[in-house]
């Protein structure tokens, strides 16, 4: 069924929720984008105020609330300080899908979007980046400077392709985790219960080798292992930009692969798709065909290290000294989920790992969905501050648990001369397991 946006719906919703504001102004102390203006429009506060008038109708200028709803990071840290239970950063995309009619209208997002709803466009990706590093291309690139020189000269596109092509991993990409990983993955030990693994896009095109060790760590703690390998995208990409239509569609698809599906928990070791996963069924309450199935998958949805720690990580026989490792929190992990603790304490319990904790770790590294092709100015600014602190934190390694984030503070850590290895955290946990089974380990 097509699904045409309910505009009325959708301002009331807005409305409702930013009538909620108490203009306090707690927000001020954690928004990014504030922090760095000092002005008020680029505070949740203001941006609230803007969305409500826009809904109401006191407000007709949609270009200037756009602009606002765009240059909101939607990192939800005013959402974790906020005690009226205001949601700044989801009434901005509710704000972009009402005042673009449930669509962007830029045809080469539009042309991404659409690619995100096929598995297979995902591995095609994989692909061209696996040419693209193992004939030789992109060393050449970053060695020659021309893009740098191209996007320094001209600008424009010239600087997005530049900011693109910096994003994309200097180590090695593993093959798509689709292609190589088979439906059904085998407990080993004592039989503890049954997963789905939810397989995100980014994750299957660039971070495939970090999904593989989420399986595998769920196969050693006593789980077998479905991967679904139709899944597609879990819809945040589309909603952030807007696109309502693209993201019932994708949410349509969610509930028929996993709403009747028989597990015990969804894990994802992606930190966007797990918020949207949960948020689904609160999205959707009022759907006729969408609302019980979306609820079941928002209740079994979990993030790997959330399910790990819930569930009790085995031993792996590995042994330290550990290695100084610190830890970002991904926005869509700590302040959409609450899922902060999990991670570190898996981290400081692993003997290979001397955990050191990162100064303003909560705060957003200026990834944020396409924020630093789109923003990126304010983006790198955030970056370089991010930087500095894992500098001064002294560590060697630097865990997240979004993709996002993986790729933007790689390319940080490489564009500052750091030499700092950035990994997925189920990899630094997987690692302890293999550790324990090599000659010589415990």
């Amino acid at each position: 069924m097509e699904h045409v946006i309910d505009l009325e719906h959708q301002a009331a919703r807005i409305a409702e929720g930013a009538d909620l504001c108490v203009q306090c102004g707690l927000c001020l102390s954690v928004c990014p984008t504030y922090a760095l203006t000092g002005e008020e429009i680029q505070s949740p506060r203001g941006r609230v105020m803007l969305y409500r008038a826009a809904a109401v109708g006191e407000l007709m200028d949609d270009q200037t609330v756009l602009k606002a709803a765009y240059d909101c990071l939607d990192c939800q840290a005013c959402q974790t300080i906020c005690p009226s239970g205001v949601k700044p950063g989801e009434l901005a995309l509710e704000t972009r899908a009402a005042l673009q009619g449930g669509q962007t209208h830029s045809p080469p997002l539009r042309a991404m979007l659409e690619a995100f709803k096929h598995p297979w466009a995902m591995d095609l990706v994989n692909a061209a980046l696996l040419g693209y590093q193992r004939s030789g291309l992109q060393g050449w690139v970053r060695g020659s400077g021309l893009l740098r020189g191209l996007a320094s000269h001209y600008g424009g596109r010239w600087a997005d392709l530049q900011t693109m092509e910096s994003l994309l991993p200097q180590r090695p990409i593993a093959p798509a985790m689709r292609l190589r990983r088979p439906r059904w993955t085998p407990h080993r030990g004592a039989y503890r219960g049954t997963v789905a693994f939810f397989l995100g896009c980014v994750m299957n095109a660039v971070f495939s080798e970090a999904s593989a060790a989420s399986c595998e760590l769920l196969a050693r703690n006593g789980y077998d292992v479905v991967l679904l390998p139709e899944t597609s995208c879990c819809g945040a990409p589309h909603i952030e930009e807007g696109d309502d239509r693209g993201y019932r569609q994708l949410a349509a698809k969610t509930a028929r692969l996993y709403g009747d599906l028989a597990v015990d928990a969804i894990v994802t070791d992606c930190a966007a798709c797990g918020a949207e996963l949960k948020k689904l069924g609160r999205y959707f309450a009022d759907d006729p065909e969408l609302a019980t199935p979306l609820a079941r998958v928002s209740a079994l949805a979990r993030g790997i290290s959330e399910f790990l720690r819930w569930a009790g990580i085995r031993e792996t026989g590995a042994t330290g000294p550990g290695r100084p490792t610190t830890y970002q929190d991904a926005c869509h992990l700590c302040h959409a989920q609450g899922i902060c603790k999990q991670p570190r304490e898996l981290l400081q319990d692993n003997p290979q790992v001397a955990y050191v904790e990162l100064e303003g770790a909560d705060a957003c590294c200026g990834s944020a969905g396409i924020y630093n092709l789109s923003h990126r100015e304010t983006s790198q600014e955030l970056l370089k501050g991010k930087v500095e602190r894992v500098r001064r934190s002294g560590a060697e390694v630097l865990a997240a648990e979004n993709p996002g984030c993986l790729l933007q503070l790689e390319a940080g850590c490489r564009e500052a001369g750091l030499a700092v290895e950035v990994r997925h955290t189920s990899l630094i946990l997987l690692d302890a397991y293999l550790e324990g089974e090599a000659p010589g380990g415990a």
